[in-house]
């Protein structure tokens, strides 16, 4: 058996000179170099407070950062292509991705 290194890629004060997605799919050459097995994900879908939010107050679900609702497109970390391709990248260097989806923190809609 393989021994498995599992990294979670986020924090509350990340700062966005380079959206996460986008720096994700950047890295992972140095994931492989660092034997890095598996990256868990923030939350990727909107949030109540847009493109400022880490993402656990839950606005819609199915939004990944394609549609212009709370005042954005994309989440505070990438647009839906972003992430796609950052989960691509992953997954053609064999490195697995969790991603974190809060279902119980759910946010009035308006």
């Amino acid at each position: 058996m393989k021994n498995q290194t599992l990294i979670q890629y986020f924090h509350w004060y990340y700062q966005e000179d380079v959206k996460l997605w986008i720096r994700v799919a950047e890295e992972v050459p140095t994931f492989v170099e660092l034997g890095i097995t598996g990256l868990w994900l923030p939350p990727a879908y909107k949030a109540t407070s847009g493109d400022i939010s880490v993402g656990y107050d839950s606005y819609d679900l199915f939004d990944l950062g394609e549609f212009d609702q709370k005042d954005c497109v994309a989440t505070k970390y990438g647009t839906k292509e972003e992430y796609l391709s950052a989960i691509n990248a992953l997954k053609a260097s064999g490195i697995a991705t969790i991603a974190d989806v809060v279902l119980n923190h759910k946010a009035e809609w308006r």
